[in-house]
């Protein structure tokens, strides 16, 4: 069995409220990610996004290891690892500095990037992500990527994302309780718009909303970068719960009944009959899909409520050009997309992984997103320092090319 290095071998570690999902992926000769290990196991050691029992999510994830190991034919050794919960925090932020020789190099962006981010944060937060969205070079602005230019004095505009220390502490206890390292965190919905949307659609202004079991992460991207993030603490488990009292049923029938029936303010086969388990020793009884979609659509119409006063007080209602993209579990409810359209009055899509080749097809299964855009999160960050390390000797020859020339025109002057 082969050992996975980070270098040649990726590993996601998507812990959610209801699941644990451990993808093992490698690159191709087309250079192209491949699925090849998929480790899949129930947990209920977390409670909206953060965890609540220790043993119960080692133990999850553990199996999900195993299995993800067993079908790639590798020990898993280390994995990036998604965080999220209602202690994630977002601030924006701002720095300037004086720029070295005339000409941005990365550590002057390295530089003003730091600066950008001494912010005062609560004492029991720490940051997680600081994302450039935009640089300023001597009044010029809207930069995305100032290397290189000329100039004397840089600004960098940052989103700063923070997690409360104590949730990732136990998150990196349960990680290490598992026997397995960390190679990086990453907000779940920073992760998912890697695998569900597209260059476009960040630049014209979107909404990700990712819809899990515990929590429902929203994050807003224009101009091609992320502006805001949020988390509200409501989630998929919730309607499973209304339809569990509502109809006196247990959870498991409750959650069948839910992805079996489930829709929002779907207008066909209303007068259809569902069994209903009893949880006694009573007959089962029988209901109809209007009443649990009128059970359904009434908690979609709570959490819409609470993702349209996030999206409204973000400040970029009006930039939200290329409409929501709804993914996550919680995504797969029947009409969700049509009825968000008519309730957000913007267009609506559900979104899933897409372009990623292995053991399953992974289009149109949304539970997969937070998973393996955490391996394309790691791939592109791998790529990123890899290029740091060996920059191109074309881009460096031609930076020389051009500061010689400018200074020979200079002193002709």
């Amino acid at each position: 069995m082969t050992t996975i290095k980070s270098t040649d071998t990726l590993v996601a570690l998507d812990i959610g409220t209801s699941k644990v999902l451990c993808l093992v992926a490698d690159i191709d000769d087309k250079g192209e990610l491949r699925i090849i290990g998929i480790g899949n196991e129930p947990c209920s050691g977390l409670n909206k996004g953060v965890i609540s029992e220790i043993d119960a999510t080692v133990s999850s994830v553990r199996r999900a290891k195993e299995k993800a190991s067993s079908m790639s034919s590798c020990n898993i050794e280390s994995v990036t690892t998604g965080i999220a919960g209602n202690h994630i925090q977002s601030y924006n932020g701002n720095g300037a500095i004086n720029i070295m020789n005339d000409e941005v190099t990365d550590e002057d962006k390295e530089k003003v990037i730091g600066n950008a981010q001494n912010i005062q944060i609560p004492k029991d937060q720490e940051i997680l992500h600081v994302i450039d969205q935009y640089y300023t070079i001597d009044g010029q602005t809207g930069i995305r990527e100032p290397k290189g230019m000329a100039g004397a004095r840089l600004e960098a505009n940052v989103h700063i994302i923070t997690t409360s220390s104590t949730a990732k502490r136990n998150l990196t206890k349960c990680i290490n309780n598992s026997l397995l390292e960390i190679d990086d965190f990453v907000l779940q919905p920073v992760a998912s718009s890697e695998a569900v949307l597209s260059d476009e659609e960040r630049d014209l202004g979107v909404c990700l909303i990712d819809v899990g079991c515990g929590t429902t992460d929203v994050a807003i991207f224009t101009e091609g970068t992320i502006k805001h993030t949020a988390v509200i603490p409501m989630g998929s488990q919730m309607i499973t719960n209304d339809i569990r009292i509502i109809l006196c049923t247990s959870l498991e029938a409750a959650e069948e009944i839910k992805i079996q029936y489930g829709s929002v303010a779907l207008s066909q086969d209303m007068d259809m009959k569902i069994p209903v388990p009893s949880v006694s020793d009573k007959p089962d009884t029988e209901t109809n899909r209007t009443t649990v979609s009128q059970i359904i659509t009434a908690r979609v119409n709570e959490i819409f409520t609470a993702i349209q006063k996030e999206i409204n007080d973000s400040g970029y209602a009006s930039k939200i050009r290329a409409g929501l993209v709804f993914t996550g579990g919680g995504a797969k409810l029947e009409g969700l997309d049509n009825y968000a359209e008519s309730h957000f009055q913007s267009p609506s899509r559900i979104g899933s992984p897409k372009n990623i080749k292995g053991l399953e097809d992974f289009r149109g299964k949304t539970r997969y997103s937070t998973a393996v855009g955490l391996l394309l999160y790691r791939e592109r960050e791998l790529q990123k320092s890899s290029t740091k390390r060996h920059p191109s000797k074309i881009a460096s020859l031609f930076n020389k090319f051009t500061k010689t020339l400018s200074n020979y025109f200079q002193k002709e002057l």
